[in-house]
């Protein structure tokens, strides 16, 4: 099963939000304020992952593993090492998704999913005005968790995060989509804040492979 960009995708682009409270005024739960700060002060992110999807239908949960770095606004690279090579950079502007095994290169707008509802590491986020939400604790972990609901219907039902508890680094998040498949993400060797290397939000098109152009437009947001 190959892991598709959208799983993630869906989760990492930015839209424009406001407010650091609740809607109604109210502050905001203790587990929630604190995953507001942490994402209110990461301006910068690079992490080593491994992500797992559980597919209802087959019952094989498919695994794979790479590397992200993010940069707000809106930039960021998505790097899958194993098992099946791909690459997703957005330099704010443009949104290149590379996978060398077809030798090809799909290229669009990265602002034609702005407004999809689960937003979390890559724009100046508050919370309270995409998600309802609820305070748990993770099955696995034993950790506090925050259960989110995007409050406009959309590809993604509900997102789990996990902050480690003695320190504000993000240690897991879990999506559940419409279609029942439910893709973890774990985080390790988090470095925020720190400068990035290079210019990875940069995409240079390889010489001989298909270029696909998408030409898509944003989601609208009504």
């Amino acid at each position: 099963m190959r892991i598709h960009w959208l799983y993630w995708l869906v989760f990492l682009l930015p839209i424009r939000l406001w407010a650091a409270e609740a809607v109604d005024g109210r502050p905001l739960p203790d587990p929630v304020q604190r995953l507001q700060t942490f994402l209110n002060k990461t301006k910068t992110l690079e992490a080593d992952f491994v992500q797992r999807i559980d597919d209802p239908e087959s019952g094989v949960p498919a695994e794979s593993a790479g590397h992200i770095a993010t940069a707000k606004p809106g930039r960021f690279r998505w790097d899958y090492h194993t098992p099946n090579p791909q690459t997703i950079v957005s330099d704010g502007q443009t949104l290149w998704f590379y996978e060398p095994d077809l030798a090809q290169v799909t290229v669009g707008k990265a602002a034609r999913l702005d407004n999809t509802p689960a937003v979390l590491l890559s724009s100046n986020l508050t919370l309270a005005t995409v998600f309802t939400w609820e305070t748990t604790e993770d099955a696995d972990l034993h950790w506090p968790s925050v259960r989110l609901f995007p409050r406009k219907n959309g590809t993604i039902k509900e997102i789990d995060l996990v902050l480690y508890p003695d320190r504000d680094e993000l240690s897991k998040l879990t999506t559940y989509d419409s279609l029942g498949h439910i893709s973890h993400f774990t985080f390790r060797t988090m470095r925020i804040n720190h400068p990035i290397a290079g210019d990875p939000f940069q995409f240079k098109i390889p010489p001989h492979v298909d270029i696909i152009e998408d030409h898509a437009e944003p989601s609208d947001p009504h």
